[in-house]
């Protein structure tokens, strides 16, 4: 059985890289490719329409019409892109931080309870087509075999603080000290981080490893408020 998935990304942020086949030049071009290519078996991708016109309703209004769909989702995907952040509002202002905070509670309506969902931060490449703004790399030595390895960095400072806490937020990781930094190995964050190729290219495998991790959530410190 498929999974529904709900998507929360930043609408106009412009700063991506050109989707070939889409014309908006935003972030919103992506979430219309997962909406053409749908996810394998009966999954249903339960992102917003492009013809939904959300800006004349009151907020209370958009708050219910979004806390139906994320409800009914058992994925969200959050979209990473350079403009996410509205530097000059508050946090709790912003939606994308209250659609995570819902997506990891436990709800319940009409007799019946909606858990957590799974949630993946898909980064979208920017204008240069580079995902540097948000995970970079590093090499060393290690010192039992003495061959290079390589350290992925996620720059969680570039995003909102609920999606900061939710990863990194093992309560027993594995970690060790190297070069002065502190690593962590295997299911260290309860929100899995990909790059948008790598996420389109095998979505079913970090959908399922996504869902892997919300059944072990109570391994997780998480962070359900903005």
């Amino acid at each position: 059985m498929g999974h529904k998935v709900f998507v929360s990304y930043k609408y106009k942020d412009s700063d991506v890289s050109p989707l070939e086949g889409y014309s908006k030049g935003t972030a919103r071009d992506y979430v219309d490719y997962l909406q053409d290519n749908k996810f394998s078996g009966d999954d249903l991708n339960k992102a917003e329409n492009d013809d939904e016109d959300l800006s004349a309703f009151k907020d209370e209004t958009i708050r219910t019409k979004l806390k139906d769909k994320i409800w009914d989702s058992s994925v969200t995907l959050v979209l990473i892109s350079p403009n996410m952040v509205e530097k000059y509002n508050l946090e709790k202002d912003q939606w994308i931080p209250w659609e995570v905070a819902y997506s990891l509670r436990t709800q319940t309506k009409a007799n019946s309870r909606s858990f957590p969902n799974a949630i993946i931060a898909v980064v979208l490449p920017d204008r240069f087509n580079s995902y540097k703004y948000f995970i970079t790399s590093w090499t060393y030595k290690d010192k039992d075999d003495q061959k290079e390895k390589t350290v992925r960095t996620i720059h969680t400072d570039k995003t909102f603080q609920i999606i900061r806490k939710n990863m990194f937020n093992q309560k027993s990781p594995i970690t060790e000290e190297i070069d002065g930094k502190t690593v962590y190995f295997g299911e260290c964050s309860y929100i899995i981080t990909v790059e948008w190729e790598d996420f389109k290219s095998n979505i079913d495998s970090y959908v399922d490893q996504s869902i892997s991790l919300r059944d072990k959530i109570d391994e997780y410190n998480p962070c359900k408020e903005v």
